[in-house]
């Protein structure tokens, strides 16, 4: 059975560090999930549940503590079987969500980005 992966639509320099983290995850796991969501939207529960995916097959990749992908799963009713937080993960302080006016963010690594894609495969690996 796949796993139903739902990532924040956090924005900034968190978007960004998301984004590069998301295309090396998808290298490795697009054949073993049933739905990604680029973006949290109030779509993605319903998504999950016509997909026939199960709260306990499911992983929420959150931008920031605000946990934006979980609160949609769990106003659905969808308990995320496991929680990332992109804070708990990369050891810098981050800066805040913002708006998209500022798209430069020379304090970003790959190591950042790869930490993450790291976590978002273990995550479905155990998942497996």
């Amino acid at each position: 059975m796949r796993v139903s992966v739902i990532v924040c639509g956090a924005n900034g320099e968190r978007s960004v560090i998301i984004e590069k983290a998301v295309e090396e995850f998808a290298k490795g796991y697009f054949d073993k999930i049933i739905q990604f969501s680029a973006c949290t939207v109030i779509g993605s529960p319903m998504i999950v549940e016509m997909s026939g995916g199960k709260a306990d097959r499911t992983v929420a990749v959150n931008g920031c503590r605000n946990k934006c992908a979980d609160r949609i799963l769990k106003n659905a009713n969808i308990e995320p079987k496991i929680s990332l937080v992109l804070d708990d993960i990369v050891p810098r302080k981050l800066q805040n969500c913002e708006g998209c006016t500022k798209f430069v963010f020379p304090d970003i690594t790959e190591e950042e980005c790869h930490a993450l894609a790291q976590r978002m495969g273990q995550a479905v690996d155990q998942l497996k």
